[in-house]
């Protein structure tokens, strides 16, 4: 079952593996920006689907959503993998394995706060032995996104020895990043963050681009293209014919 998971891993973390970058890391923070509407919620949803088909326990947050309304997101994802495999596959089954390993909870109201995440956390581990490996936040708004706030979401990370990742929108009207720097407001966190995308919509296609690196900021196109309605992998022959 395993193995078969695996096949149906499409999401641009599996080709950040391939290509020397395997993600924050357990107790690290990876930012995804993008502007509206250029599908920050289908990528973070296809990291936490990812890192469930790899074998890993997902806590999937959302601050704009319901539950009910992310895990249609999942299951409209996985649908779409397993389609693309082909009917070998067991949708049901591997549904309920992943299910197991995945909890969701929603922030709304402006009610999200590191403080309350680490509340849940907790309540998670107590209650039902689960402990994520994986920390999905769509998404940090402005109210969010203080220096004091990441750095406390980033600690939490550390303390679960869990990878984090978090989306947060880029304003039209902000300006355009300083030569060396994330583009505002998230400059604001940069030394907290270890790896940093950004998606850029080109057409028919949304491109992902490496911000910063460990350490060091760049802008770097990982000549990656994803479909704009998933934001899964195009597949290459699909590239190829364009």
């Amino acid at each position: 079952m395993n193995d078969v998971m695996k096949t149906l891993r499409r999401s641009p973390r599996r080709l950040l593996e391939r290509s020397g970058h395997p993600g924050p890391g357990p107790g690290s923070l990876a930012l995804v920006l993008a502007r509206a509407g250029t599908g920050k919620t289908a990528f973070l949803t296809g990291i936490g689907l990812d890192a469930l088909l790899s074998g890993q326990r997902v806590l999937h947050v959302s601050v704009e959503a319901n539950v009910d309304r992310v895990r249609d997101w999942y299951d409209d994802l996985l649908s779409e993998l397993i389609r693309a495999e082909g009917s070998a596959v067991n949708g049901a089954e591997i549904q309920a394995k992943i299910e197991k390993e995945r909890h969701i909870h929603s922030f709304l109201g402006g009610s999200f706060s590191a403080e309350k995440l680490d509340e849940t956390a907790r309540t998670l581990a107590e209650r039902l032995d689960f402990r994520p490996q994986v920390i999905v936040i769509d998404r940090l708004d402005r109210r969010h996104n203080s220096h004091d706030e990441v750095e406390a979401l980033r600690d939490l990370a550390e303390r679960l020895g869990a990878e984090l990742w978090v989306s947060a929108r880029v304003y039209r009207e902000m300006p355009d990043a300083k030569e060396g720097h994330l583009p505002p407001p998230s400059e604001q966190i940069e030394d907290l963050v270890d790896l940093a995308f950004k998606l850029e919509s080109e057409g028919d296609r949304v491109r992902l681009h490496v911000l910063k690196d460990h350490g060091e900021i760049l802008d770097k196109n990982l000549d990656v293209l994803l479909d704009p309605t998933t934001l899964l992998l195009v597949p290459e022959a699909d590239i190829a014919s364009r």
